[in-house]
C-alpha cells in the first residue's frame, strides 16, 4: 500500500497532468501559420499524445494509482508536480501573450487578417486531418474520464511563439519521462499499439517527420514498423512502351516483404513487373 503523503501526492499530479492535457483542446492557430497550419497542429497533437503515454505508464488516470513496477520517492512526486506545473506556465504565457498580440493587431486595424483563425473542416488537408482526429482519439481514450472543466478556446496568431512554447513542453515532457527509467517500457510498448492503429504507411512517415525530433520513442517505432512493412503502391498506370517494377531486390536469405497493389491500370504495350526479385547464391 503505498504511504498516505504519497497517494495524496500522486493524486495531485494526476489533476496538474489532466489539466495540462487539456489545454491542449483550447488551442486554436491563427491564419499567419499559412502552409503549415496542418503540421503544426499535428505537432501539438503528438506532443499530447506523448504526455498522455507517460501518465498512463505512470498510472495517472480517473483513479490514480501508480503502477506496480514503480517504486518513487516522494521527492520524485515533487518534481514531477514541478514539471507539469511548468507545462501549464508555458500555456499561460503563449495565452498571455497571444491576448496582448490581439488586442494591440485590434486597436491597428480591427478587421486585420492577421487575426483571422483557420477552420479544421475545411482549411486542413485530408492527409494531416486524418491523421490529426487519429492521434487526437489515441489520446483521448487515455484521458477519458479525468478531465477537470471547460475554459474558453484561445488563438495563437504567431508561429514563432507556437514554437517557442511546444519547444518548452517537449522539454519539460522529455525531463518527466527521464525521471521515471522504470515507466519507459510501458511507453515503449504504448508506442507500437499506437502504431499500429495507423494502417496507411504514409501516415506514418508523416507522423515521424513532425515527432521524430522530440518523441524518439514514438519515432523508432514507427521506423521499425515502416521496416516491417512492405510497398503501397496504388492509383498509377502504366501505358504505351513504359516499363515498371514494384517491389524489392533482395540479397540471397533477405526475407521478403509483402506489398500492396491497387488502383491501377496497364494499356498499350507497357511492361509491368509487380513484385520482388529474390536473388541466388
Amino acid at each position: 500500500m503505498e504511504p498516505v503523503g504519497l497517494g495524496i501526492g500522486i493524486a495531485g499530479l494526476a489533476g496538474t497532468l489532466s489539466a495540462c492535457i487539456d489545454c491542449f483542446e483550447y488551442i486554436q492557430l491563427g491564419r499567419q501559420f499559412g502552409q503549415d497550419y496542418g503540421k503544426c497542429l499535428l505537432k501539438l497533437d503528438t506532443v499530447k499524445l506523448r504526455i498522455s503515454r507517460w501518465g498512463a505508464a505512470m498510472g495517472l488516470g480517473s483513479e490514480p494509482k501508480l503502477k506496480p513496477q514503480l517504486s518513487v520517492s516522494s521527492e520524485e512526486i515533487r518534481l514531477a508536480q514541478s514539471l507539469l506545473e511548468q507545462i501549464l506556465e508555458s500555456f499561460k504565457d503563449a495565452e498571455r501573450i497571444s491576448e496582448r498580440f490581439k488586442k494591440h493587431t485590434s486597436i491597428q486595424d480591427a478587421n486585420s487578417n492577421e487575426l483571422l483563425v483557420y477552420n479544421l473542416a475545411s482549411d486542413m488537408g485530408s492527409d494531416y486531418q486524418r491523421l490529426h482526429l487519429t492521434v487526437r482519439e489515441l489520446a483521448y481514450k487515455r484521458q477519458k474520464g479525468t478531465s477537470i472543466g471547460k475554459k474558453a478556446a484561445w488563438v495563437l496568431y504567431e508561429k514563432r511563439r507556437f514554437e517557442g512554447m511546444i519547444e518548452e513542453v517537449n522539454g519539460f515532457t522529455s525531463q518527466l519521462v527521464d525521471l521515471f527509467p522504470a515507466a519507459q517500457d510501458d511507453q515503449r510498448a504504448q508506442c507500437k499499439a499506437e502504431v499500429s492503429t495507423i494502417n496507411k504507411s504514409q501516415d506514418l512517415t508523416l507522423l515521424n517527420n513532425v515527432a521524430c525530433q522530440d518523441d524518439h520513442m514514438l519515432s523508432a517505432e514507427i521506423i521499425r514498423e515502416l521496416d516491417n512493412r512492405g510497398h503501397n503502391v496504388t492509383d498509377w498506370k502504366a501505358d504505351g512502351n513504359s516499363k515498371v517494377w514494384a517491389g524489392d531486390e533482395n540479397a540471397f536469405g533477405v526475407n521478403s516483404k509483402g506489398h500492396n497493389f491497387a488502383r491501377f491500370t496497364v494499356s498499350g504495350h507497357a511492361d509491368v513487373h509487380l513484385g520482388n526479385i529474390n536473388r541466388g547464391k
